[in-house]
């Protein structure tokens, strides 16, 4: 049921979590490293420009946690869509294209580990990424973001493990909202009745048991066509403003880092239901289109805007102004950020998504019709 709700995502609404604690109440230990610290090399270059993978060979060497690590990198070519665009948008809803350098968004190995991979976002010495290893994942990022005494060029590292996620370890406040995951909405659950229900379940039931176990073993006898899902990403001027420092290039370079670490996972995941059948990977995702509010955007009276000026948000609310966007039929799926905190029921909300329902022909859904 949990693999069905993911992947059934059709507008997802986030909340980052960085606004709940500081850098010391969600890391157990980590250390920082300066641009200049880094070792950059050009193991190749190609003489003519080529989509081959290994056209461009960058290597880089820096030290944390104890140990010396050799990034061997090239650059990414499957995060971002072949129409991808990216745009700043200002008050009035006037759009400015912003240019995005594809080539500082590598991927690779470690030198001398059998089986690495890296992701890593490289800006005038500055890295965002992650270094996968069997025994752990070590995450580098801009300090700016948690640490006020550092410059830009500093970046902190961590290790996954010295993670400490605020709904493991709760306040001392027992009277405290606690944080979920995720909330979601269920599209088209007020049209579905208990007669529906019972005529679903009852259906389910009346083919023979054999045709039954066979069907759900042929469902996975073929090999998907399309696998990626085309996103649309959007940022509100309180992400501009706080996650991207108020720069444009800084934000659309976070979201596709971001991005590029949950197409990963959704990748490398084998999705099956049962232990029995193989089931299916290489499920993913490509950026087609951002979009950065620089600004709030300026509306008339008696109108909504995902984007607008407003001291609070009901979580339910945003999402449903979020969802009349017309654009959205473009896409995939469509992904707003923010940087707020909701609360429902004792619990902070990170995010808000509307699934698919399971009986067919519905709205809803990752890729829904109409």
């Amino acid at each position: 049921m949990m693999q069905k709700v993911i992947i059934s995502l059709l507008i997802f609404l986030c909340a980052t979590q960085y606004s709940l604690g500081s850098i010391h109440q969600n890391l157990r230990y980590f250390e920082t490293i300066h641009a200049d610290d880094l070792a950059h090399k050009i193991v190749k270059r190609g003489l003519k420009e080529s989509s081959h993978p290994y056209n461009h060979i960058k290597e880089v060497h820096l030290h944390t946690h104890g140990r010396d690590f050799r990034l061997i990198l090239t650059p990414k070519t499957d995060i971002l869509h072949s129409n991808f665009k990216a745009y700043a948008v200002d008050g009035d809803g006037k759009e400015t294209t912003v240019h995005v350098d594809r080539d500082s968004f590598l991927h690779g190995r470690v030198f001398g580990e059998l089986e690495s991979h890296v992701n890593m976002h490289l800006d005038e010495g500055v890295m965002t990424g992650s270094i996968h290893l069997p025994d752990d994942v070590y995450h580098i990022e801009p300090s700016w973001r948690h640490l006020s005494d550092f410059d830009n060029k500093t970046m902190i590292t961590y290790k996954q493990s010295d993670v400490k996620f605020s709904w493991d370890h709760p306040g001392e406040n027992e009277e405290e909202p606690r944080p979920k995951i995720c909330g979601y909405v269920k599209e088209g659950a007020e049209l579905e009745t208990d007669d529906d229900d019972e005529d679903y379940e009852r259906d389910k039931w009346t083919a023979d048991q054999h045709h039954r176990e066979k069907r759900q073993i042929d469902q996975y006898e073929y090999t998907p066509t399309k696998t990626r899902c085309p996103l649309l990403l959007v940022a509100d001027y309180r992400f501009f403003q706080e996650m991207g420092a108020s720069n444009t290039k800084t934000t659309i370079n976070y979201l596709i880092s971001l991005i590029d670490r949950v197409h990963k996972i959704y990748n490398d995941t084998s999705w099956q239901d049962r232990q029995e059948v193989d089931g299916f990977k290489g499920m993913g995702f490509v950026i087609k289109k951002i979009v950065v509010h620089s600004d709030p955007t300026r509306i008339k009276s008696g109108e909504a805007h995902y984007n607008m000026i407003r001291d609070k948000w009901d979580v339910r609310n945003l999402l449903e102004v979020f969802s009349r966007d017309p654009q959205h039929q473009n896409f995939c799926l469509a992904h707003l950020f923010t940087h707020q905190t909701f609360t429902a029921s004792n619990s902070v909300v990170l995010g808000l998504a509307y699934i698919a329902s399971p009986r067919r022909n519905t709205q809803g859904g990752v890729c829904s019709k109409g």
